[in-house]
């Protein structure tokens, strides 16, 4: 892909602070958290990482997204030598978190367990603009397990078009991706659609040479949703290998993502040229997905003057932290010790 720009390895926001931080990453299949230490100098070192399983509340439920939250905080703090310690600023960044039970939910338990003098819960959107737009300005896009597109103009109004779910939205996501597969090796099966490879990968990637089992193969998973979104890797390698079903499944999912990119550039009224950052399983981890999508974008007015990938969203959380104490300024003394 044309154009591009890694996102920063490590994050600095200039002068300031030595205090811990925690940054969390948290979407429909896993979630990622960072513990890191602002020094006097205002860089981001980071001391601990950590990993859990899904915590979109929506999709997930509570339970498991607050045990998944736990989980990956823990193992970050540990990784740090600083466990039950309380921080001085978190940023959870995670699917679902606009509605304001969610809030609520998340809000009350960061206070339960002591989390942070401070915990900011923003959308999982946000990190990625932090580390991909301009000056915070700019266009955001995640296809991962779902799909979401985020706009931030140069007055600050912002605007959101996607994540409805994978019920009647995430046009273009992991799941839309393996959604079609599925259909597509159905029609196979019963010799009213094409034949494709995906009907034999598919098969292979569930453990299973009947058709007939796949939905059984899929519920037995305890999330649906997931192991159909964890399909998209099969049909992307299927779609590069020129199986036509795949090629047209992948294509159509490109041309979801492109828009509502577009739909958040026409609702800014947008007329130049803007930043775009993008995030996500399936847009990172296929260049066919960012070459096809960027020949879609660069086709259009106004078209992306910059692309940036930002593996890492977690980072941006980081970021978004950092950013805020700079703000607040030093407290007497030091803050938290590095450890």
């Amino acid at each position: 892909m044309k154009n591009l720009k890694p996102a920063e390895a490590e994050v600095d926001v200039g002068t300031g602070l030595c205090q811990l931080v925690i940054g969390v990453d948290g979407g429909g299949s896993k979630t990622a958290a960072l513990l890191a230490s602002v020094d006097a100098k205002g860089k981001t070192v980071i001391l601990g990482r950590g990993r859990g399983g899904p915590s979109n509340l929506f999709l997930a439920g509570k339970e498991q997204s607050l045990a998944s939250l736990n989980q990956a905080i823990d193992e970050a703090m540990d990784a740090a030598g600083v466990p039950g310690q309380k921080l001085a600023y978190a940023v959870l960044a995670l699917a679902g978190s606009t509605s304001p039970d969610v809030q609520r939910d998340v809000a009350e338990w960061a206070e339960h367990r002591g989390l942070s003098e401070r915990v900011e819960i923003v959308h999982d959107v946000a990190p990625v603009l932090a580390m991909g737009a301009g000056q915070g300005k700019g266009v955001a896009l995640i296809v991962g397990t779902g799909s979401v597109a985020v706009g931030v103009d140069a007055d600050g109004q912002s605007v959101l078009k996607g994540g409805w779910g994978h019920w009647f939205g995430d046009k273009g996501s992991g799941f839309y991706l393996g959604y079609k597969a599925l259909a597509a090796v159905a029609e196979a099966s019963d010799e009213i659609g094409p034949e494709t490879v995906l009907s034999e990968l598919v098969m292979e990637s569930l453990g299973t040479v009947d058709p007939r089992s796949i939905l059984e193969k899929v519920l037995s998973g305890g999330d649906a949703r997931r192991e159909v979104a964890a399909l998209a890797p099969v049909v992307l390698d299927a779609a590069v290998n020129h199986d036509e079903v795949a090629l047209r499944i992948v294509n159509h999912a490109v041309t979801e993502a492109a828009k509502l990119v577009t739909a958040v550039v026409k609702s800014l009224g947008l007329d130049q040229e803007y930043p775009l950052a993008i995030a996500g399983g399936v847009i990172c981890g296929s260049q066919y997905f960012r070459d096809e999508l960027q020949k879609q974008l660069m086709s259009m007015h106004p078209k992306p003057s910059s692309v940036t990938v930002v593996d890492r969203p977690v980072l941006g959380c980081l970021k978004i932290a950092a950013d805020h104490l700079l703000k607040r300024g030093l407290p007497d003394g030091s803050g938290f010790p590095r450890p």
